[in-house]
């Protein structure tokens, strides 16, 4: 027989567990997790497109809309605009529809680094969406993981529903997050930005996809939005945000990511939304008939870049983003 142990913090339901406050079941042992009191407030849809580009406001190869593609919204994240000084001041004094001169809507990114998280304050937001402008932001991100002790995750998820509540007080559409180390953290944040009246949601999930944790949580995240939706009789939106592939789950409504650049600066080919070499034999003599390619084949564009390496890139990136789009909307 083994002698076991026990640690302080890690042992609820003893009354010295320092996890108990954020343990989300009430039992005669365990309190339920403290929250603000929740406001109501009347909001509508975004209505997100099935693909709604993230554009890298400090470089100006992803403003596609300057070279005649038309697509109706895009992303702007927050982080980029802050990590710059100069943009910072240009997009505060003019708003990021001027600066940019983009008419289509503009929806603010909160996924941002984690020390930048913990820099910013909800006057730093308030202010910052009051200057930018934007005509939809999401609520500010925070940092969950997998392999966090509880408490934190906990933390920082009751952390995520307060500043959901906050963000009430702004005059701008919201955007819903759904964020969460494991699926009853998801579910219960979910749950209560529903009561708030929130109906759009994004997933940040690119790190997920990576560390191929996403389909360990987005069913589960699905499940809880259509429960809310039946019992509460409201449809909801959820759009996955840093994933560039079309995903199983028919209950996605969209899709934001920056991949289509980044895979073209380093010479990635997009064909039926998956990525290959240009130079690679299975697509390289293909011609593609996009409003930007008209007939080019891969080889083609390897010629351009050697005459004319920004011309070839510009050709590479915009062919990428309509593939996107393309293979996104694939089955709609």
């Amino acid at each position: 027989m083994s002698e076991g142990s026990q640690y302080t913090g890690i042992t609820s339901p003893r009354s010295f567990c320092t996890l108990r406050p954020y343990y989300p079941v009430k039992s005669k042992e365990r309190i339920p997790v403290p929250v603000p009191s929740l406001g109501k407030k009347p909001l509508t849809k975004i209505g997100f497109q099935i693909f709604v580009p993230e554009i890298d406001v400090t470089d100006d190869r992803t403003w596609f809309w300057r070279y005649g593609i038309d697509l109706p919204e895009i992303f702007v994240p927050l982080w980029q605009v802050l990590a710059n000084e100069e943009t910072l001041r240009k997009t505060s004094s003019e708003g990021l529809h001027d600066f940019l001169g983009f008419n289509g809507r503009i929806f603010l990114s909160m996924v941002m680094p984690d020390e930048l998280i913990d820099k910013l304050s909800l006057e730093d937001y308030f202010r910052l969406i009051n200057d930018l402008r934007p005509d939809a932001t999401m609520i500010p991100d925070n940092y969950t993981y997998v392999d966090d002790p509880l408490f934190l995750s906990w933390s920082q998820t009751v952390k995520l529903v307060s500043l959901a509540n906050d963000f009430l007080k702004l005059d701008v559409p919201l955007i819903g997050l759904v964020k969460g180390a494991n699926p009853l953290q998801i579910d219960w944040a979910i749950r209560k930005q529903v009561e708030m009246g929130y109906v759009s949601f994004a997933m940040p999930a690119r790190e997920l996809f990576e560390d191929n944790l996403l389909e360990d949580l987005l069913p589960g995240a699905i499940m809880s939005l259509q429960w809310v939706s039946k019992k509460t009789k409201t449809s909801f939106e959820l759009l996955i945000y840093g994933v560039g592939h079309r995903l199983k789950h028919k209950d996605i409504n969209g899709y934001s990511n920056l991949s289509w650049f980044l895979e073209a600066k380093h010479g990635f080919y997009y064909k039926n939304g998956w990525s290959y070499d240009l130079r690679d034999p299975e697509i390289r003599f293909e011609e593609c008939n996009c409003e930007v390619c008209k007939g080019l084949m891969p080889q083609e564009i390897i010629d351009i870049m050697l005459s004319d390496r920004e011309l070839g890139l510009k050709t590479l990136i915009l062919h990428n983003l309509l593939d996107m789009k393309r293979a996104l909307a694939g089955g709609r």
